[in-house]
């Protein structure tokens, strides 16, 4: 007997029910299962549609009388559905249903699904997976026509509708033997038409651009069978491959170009072949399972175009099915072939003739999915890496043809910065496996960013999955991008659990040395992309996941020239109509020109380079002709005026210096300056022919001398004048006190110079950072370097400047005072290959020294250098400007007294307020603020209010008249010129910087290293006192 139950709304999130007390007792002691229960709810009104609904085997939490019930329906228990799932239902809070129990209703084995929209479709395709796993959990009887809901991952809700089962009633239970088929629902597109322009070159290969071009083409098209259509063989190269025609619109679509029709004549087809993916789609399967698919070309059910000629294919789901992944696509129509397709005008539009033996049990009238292979742009500077990683993995492929069982996954690493190409790389190398005849090796890739912030669980989930879809397909590929975003490297004093907790789920699976790991990888190659060997977990490197690793270095010159020509090419030739673009023949991008000038570049950068200059040629042409601009010429001015302001990607981050110093700021230090501009300007300025020298060019400087005497200001002379990049390094702050942190910033000092090379790296105070190397620390007094941090510091600059790495592109300046403390293995040729002294200025020098510190500033005709020259003897560079920027403060405060004498002694304020006709004992003006609130008067400020004030006065005053008589008097400033008797006067007072003994030890220290590095008699000094030669500095 039916009971009564009132409807009460709780989130369940499911399409099952909690039932009133009353009922959920007997069926507890009963011990009936909710597996084995059906639901069935009756409006009491009349009103509203049955619905069979499943048990979750809980009670109502809400049994009690329901809260504003009439009298007539008070002792009325409540039932719980989900809000959403009971508005789907027609049932909302409060109403009455009539609730009956059903123990005997049958087991489905086939439901037939369908999604109420195209984004409940776009869900299930994209969680299909989840949805399989969940869906016994959140729905137990299926009743024709009837919605059901389910929820992924507890947020999304997904609406399916039942269409049929495979029962004699409407109703029925799942269970984990039943298969839920959902039918596919795309959203709708739109078909235009494309106008003709050109003519086409069929033979060639190319056609004309269309409008739009999908990004993933591809058309399901319909089989025709070969005996309607005569259509001659053609002898290829490719008999052996599976051949195909298809009428010259339907390629148009296939690879998103535009089709003109010409010459109609039934000819055979033209010559040219594009490679393409095809595979059958599976036909609707009979619920009745009367009629055998696929055992007669007779007995096919051709499926309608409303259903079946959706761009996605149906999702056949198992329920609590643990069979693998592979078994449950064998009847999906999931395996793809390789095709070439030919050119006839005999075939139909969007039908496809086969030629041959047919594979994937395609029959007569079936529907096959047809997507373009495009070959892509060629990737250029990277062809050795293509050829070594692609041997590599095919030798891989056939060791493990000669074996039967195959622990852990060969894997190969793939690096570089930023921007440098890894994926196009990873996806060249798994798109040449899959197309070699040896291999035929299917792709799995992934996409490991944004999966980043995943569970670790359902990351370790998904390593187990790709791995069983990989071993099902093998020989596979499996392509891991960006694997260090999630299996990444523990960093010093941060939780690194997450990322160690998942490295070991991924070692679990991929990993020899693993317990756990399945134990046959037979016929599984993997590449994985990371950003550098140190950015990914050092377990994956000590349990040697990786057997190879493979660098991407930044493109050269000759790779950047065709980079850019074929970039240029590529964008010219996607233009859609009716704009055109065409290269300026009277002045042409010059490609060679442009690659010297993108030094450091990356592919990424000369992308957006590229981008930038269409851009800029296109608001060239807009602003010339207007907005019905339909030709745009690409010029070299173009690309001069995008590169200007243009920042690489790799210099995005790098912390680059500036500087406004030229040659010219620096007196004397000719041959200094000579040496320097040999060093570091002529082999970027005359690249070709240094290119051409058989000699290797000197790397590396090292400027040694007195304080104050122009080793840093020609570091900054060279970050302007060279056109170089220029990175500066102060020597202290690359030690840190923790262990190995150390070597970490140099080594990350030397990429940053590499990301971006040309550059130079200048160390500043280099004797602090790279003292010489001490055998024992037993014997060192207090306050010395006794961690050895130093010394590491040391090797770790050796390994950078001239081991197994090597620098090319990136130039190191060096400077010190003391150059006897450096460690005299960087002195060597290779590292520091030159040392250039930096002296003490003699006459003519410190004359050229004042020359150029006075440049800029304004000097009375009496002012004799030569004068200055003879009597400042040992003065430094820094001496000689210090004298002349005093001088210069002279004349400053020579003006200010001035100006106080002609205020009759007054202040500077008063004088100035006095200039600007405000007056001393002018009353403060009121004024008030509109729209300001209650409080605006305390937010101001003191200061904001004697500004305010100030400018109040001013216009009050200029009301008046008062500064009438001062605008009438033009005011001419006077001319300030530093004089003789000016620097004079500060000389006198002005000291040299470095004392007399100093001048004398630092001069024999100097001689003695020159001494030591020329191979001459060495003479060493006396201990003691603070004239030891060489003697360890105290870093503390």
């Amino acid at each position: 007997m039916p009971r009564r139950a009132r409807v009460h709304c709780v989130s369940l999130k499911s399409s099952l029910v909690n039932l009133p007390i009353s009922v959920y007792g007997p069926l507890l002691e009963r011990q009936i299962r909710p597996q084995t229960l059906g639901v069935h709810l009756k409006p009491t009104d009349g009103e509203g549609r049955e619905a069979y609904v499943g048990w979750t085997g809980m009670a109502s939490a809400s049994s009690l009388v329901s809260f504003n019930s009439t009298a007539g329906e008070r002792g009325i228990e409540t039932l719980e559905i989900d809000p959403q799932y009971a508005a789907g239902l027609g049932f909302k809070e409060g109403d009455v249903v009539e609730l009956s129990l059903l123990y005997d209703l049958p087991y489905a084995k086939t439901v037939s699904t369908e999604p109420l929209s195209a984004d409940d479709w776009d869900v299930v395709e994209l969680h299909a997976a989840h949805v399989e796993g969940t869906l016994l959990s959140q729905v137990r009887v299926a009743n024709i026509g009837q919605e059901i809901n389910v929820w992924v991952l507890g947020r999304t809700r997904v609406r399916l509708r039942i269409i049929s089962l495979d029962t004699s009633v409407t109703a029925a239970l799942l269970t984990t033997d039943t298969e839920v088929a959902i039918a596919p629902k795309s959203h709708r597109r739109s078909k235009t038409e494309t106008k003709a322009s050109s003519p086409t070159s069929l033979e060639h290969g190319t056609v004309a651009p269309t409008q739009d071009k999908p990004p993933y083409p591809s058309e399901i098209l319909r089989a025709l069978p070969a005996r309607l259509v005569n259509i001659p063989e053609i002898t290829t190269t490719r008999d052996a491959k599976t051949r195909a025609y298809i009428h010259p619109y339907t390629l148009s679509l296939l690879t998103g170009t535009q089709y003109i029709p010409f010459d109609p004549s039934p000819d055979p087809p033209r010559s040219g072949w594009w490679c393409a993916h095809a595979r059958r789609l599976e036909p609707p399967k009979d619920p009745t399972n009367i009629i055998n698919h696929g055992t007669s070309n007779n007995a096919i059910i051709r499926p309608s175009a409303e259903t079946e000629r959706e761009d996605n294919d149906a999702k056949i789901l198992h329920p609590g099915s643990k069979s693998e992944l592979g078994a449950r696509d064998e009847g999906n129509g999931k395996n793809t072939w390789e095709v070439w397709l030919g050119i006839s005008d005999r075939v139909l539009e969007t039908h496809v003739m086969f030629v041959g033996e047919l594979k994937g049990g395609v029959g007569d009238w079936d529907l096959i999915r047809c997507v373009a292979f495009l070959t892509s742009l060629r990737l250029s500077g990277v062809s050795n890496i293509l050829e070594d990683t692609t041997k590599t993995c095919v030798a891989n492929y056939a060791i493990h043809a000669r074996k039967d069982v195959i622990r852990g996954v060969p894997g190969i690493l793939i690096t570089g910065r930023q921007g440098m190409g890894k994926t196009s790389v990873a996806k060249e190398i798994a798109r040449r496996l899959e197309a070699d005849e040896r291999v035929y090796a299917s792709i799995h890739y992934i996409d490991f960013s944004p999966l980043a912030s995943k569970p670790a669980q359902a990351l370790g989930a998904l390593f187990g999955h790709l791995f069983v879809l990989a071993r099902w397909h093998s020989p596979s590929v499996l392509v891991f991008d960006n694997l260090d975003k999630v299996c990444a490297a523990e960093v010093e004093h941060a939780e690194s659990f997450r990322q160690r907790h998942i490295t070991e789920l991924f070692l679990m699976q991929y990993s020899s040395n693993a317990r756990l790991a399945p134990s046959n990888f037979r016929g599984i190659v993997l590449l994985a992309t990371a950003e550098s060997q140190t950015s990914v977990h050092s377990l994956l490197h000590t349990l040697h996941v990786f057997k190879d690793i493979a660098s991407i270095p930044p493109p050269g010159r000759e790779a950047r020239k065709e980079i850019l020509a074929n970039l240029v090419s590529h964008r010219l030739s996607m233009a859609k109509e009716p704009l055109s673009f065409v290269v300026d023949e009277s002045d042409p991008p010059e490609y060679t020109r442009l690659a010297v000038g993108t030094e450091g570049y990356s592919p990424v950068d000369l992308r957006d380079l590229v981008t930038r200059t269409i851009q800029v040629a296109v608001g060239r042409a807009v602003s010339e002709v207007g907005v019905g601009v339909e030709k745009v010429t690409l010029s070299a001015k173009d690309f001069v005026e995008a590169q200007e302001g243009f920042i690489p990607l790799s210099l995005r981050d790098v912390p680059l210096q500036k500087s406004d110093i030229e040659w010219a700021d620096i007196g004397g230090l000719k041959d200094t300056k000579l040496t320097l501009r040999e060093t570091l300007e002529w082999p970027t300025k005359y690249a070709q022919l240094f290119k051409q020298s058989p000699l290797r060019l000197r790397s590396g400087l090292l400027l040694y001398g007195y304080p104050g005497c122009g080793k840093t200001l020609l570091a900054s002379a060279v970050a302007k004048e060279c056109g170089l990049n220029f990175i500066s390094i102060k020597g202290p702050e690359l030690l840190n006190k923790y262990i190995g942190q150390s070597e970490k910033s140099v080594r990350d000092i030397f990429d940053r110079a590499s990301a971006a090379k040309p550059c130079v790296l200048f160390f500043d105070e280099f004797d602090s950072i790279a003292p010489k190397r001490l055998v024992s620390y037993s014997a060192l007094p207090l306050g010395h370097d006794s961690t050895g941090v130093t010394d590491r510091v040391v090797n770790q600059m050796l390994t950078q400047m001239d081991g197994a790495e090597g620098l090319e592109g990136v130039y190191v300046l060096a400077a010190t005072s003391r150059p006897d403390l450096i460690d005299s293995a960087l002195l060597r040729p290779g590292r520091l290959d030159k040392s250039l002294l930096c002296d003490l200025p003699g006459i003519e020098d410190r004359k050229d020294i004042l020359v150029a510190v006075s440049r800029k500033l304004t000097l009375a005709p009496s002012v004799d250098f030569d004068k200055l020259a003879s009597i400042t003897k040992g003065f430094s560079g820094a001496d000689l400007q210090a004298l002349v920027y005093n001088a210069h403060l002279e004349v400053v405060h020579a003006a200010i007294d001035a100006d106080k004498a002609d205020g009759d002694g007054g202040s500077n304020v008063e004088a100035g307020r006095r200039r600007m006709g405000v007056g001393l004992t002018d009353a403060p003006v009121k004024y008030v603020v509109l729209g300001a609130g209650k409080d605006a008067a305390k937010a101001t400020s003191k200061a904001d209010e004697t500004k305010m004030q100030q400018r109040l006065q001013q216009i009050r005053a200029s009301k008046s008249g008062r500064m009438e008589a001062d605008s009438k008097t033009v005011m001419t400033p006077k001319k300030h010129e530093i004089t003789q008797e000016h620097l004079l006067k500060v000389l006198k007072t002005t000291r040299p910087s470095v004392s007399r003994e100093e001048q004398v030890r630092l001069g024999r220290i100097y001689r003695e290293f020159v001494s030591d590095r020329g191979g001459g008699e060495k003479t060493f000094p006396t201990p003691g006192g603070d004239s030891r030669v060489g003697s360890r500095a105290t870093l503390g």
